[in-house]
Formats: C-alpha cells, sequence, structure tokens
C-alpha cells in the first residue's frame, strides 16, 4: 500500500525538546559513568533478571551489565534519528499541508518523552542491578515496572487523543 505524499517540513525545536534531549542525553552519560564506577565493585556474577515481585530470579556474569548502557544508548540514538522524519511516522489522521506542522511536532515531542522515560527507565534498572548486586537481600521495588510501564504507555495514548482532535486536523 501507498503512502500519500506528505510534506516534508523541518520543525523547529522548542525549549522544552531541548531540555528534553539534553536531559535524555544527560541520563545517558550517567548511566555510562555509573556502570564504569561501579563495575570494578560488582562480583563475578550479578542479578540479570527479576520476577513480577521484583525478587531476583535470574544471575549472570558481571560482564552482562554493559547490555544496560549498550542498548539505552542504542534506543537513544534510534530515537534521535527517527525524529529527524517526522513524515515518515504512522498518524491517525491523514496528514495534509494545513495539519502536517502541528501534527509532525506533537509526534516528536512525544517521541522526545519517550527517550527521555526510556532513559530513565534503563538508568533506574542500572542502579537496582548494582545495588542488588551489592546487597545479596535488595530486590527491585514493585511499583517501579507499573511506574515505567505508565510513562511509556502514557504518551503514547496522549499522543493517539491529542492527534485526532479536531483542533489538530
Amino acid at each position: 500500500m501507498f503512502q500519500n505524499k506528505r510534506p516534508i517540513i523541518f520543525i523547529n525545536k522548542g525549549a522544552i525538546d531541548s531540555i528534553l534531549d539534553y536531559t535524555s542525553l544527560v541520563i545517558i552519560l550517567f548511566i555510562w559513568g555509573f556502570t564504569f564506577i561501579n563495575y570494578k565493585h560488582l562480583p563475578d556474577i550479578i542479578p540479570t533478571h527479576f520476577n513480577s515481585n521484583g525478587v531476583v530470579d535470574d544471575y549472570g556474569s558481571k560482564n552482562t551489565i554493559w547490555i544496560l548502557p549498550i542498548i539505552s544508548t542504542a534506543v537513544f540514538i534510534l530515537f534521535t534519528v527517527l525524529n529527524k522524519f517526522p513524515h515518515q511516522f504512522n498518524y491517525m489522521v491523514k496528514i495534509t499541508a494545513d495539519n502536517a506542522e502541528k501534527q509532525y511536532r506533537l509526534a516528536t515531542r512525544i517521541m522526545r518523552i519517550l527517550k527521555f522515560n526510556i532513559s530513565l527507565l534503563f538508568f533506574c534498572i542500572i542502579i537496582k542491578v548494582v545495588g542488588s548486586s551489592l546487597d545479596k537481600n535488595s530486590s527491585l521495588e514493585w511499583w517501579l515496572i507499573p511506574l515505567l510501564l505508565l510513562t511509556i504507555i502514557t504518551p503514547t495514548f496522549y499522543l493517539v487523543i491529542v492527534s485526532g482532535s479536531k483542533k489538530m486536523r
């Protein structure tokens, strides 16, 4: 199926967009720094998975700690690059010359919010993995998973609701 010809326009970043981008980058840098600083203190075997109650249920080599910074950085880069092509996103309404800027601005803002939330998610997870590695009685807090899911699902629902409103068409 062929996509209709959508306008390709440059969306200027607002102050909030810049804050979200820079804060996400700082979080990624903290993830790497935190990992480097704590790596030498980790035992040879660390928690690699937590069950739904937040209790450690799988272990692995301490080298697996590097998976978290690598994935978080890859997601950060992917979202940053994707945000340069809002005309390629899926939208709930037909994109026209009249509504393209509004729709693109909303979609790129939501992508930035998701990038920030995912970066924060990885930061919380790495703090918990390191904490659980150094304190054998530690577990992942019960509220972390629902909170993190909400921070990813809520902006998506917001995008669906607002982008379909008459004001945005």
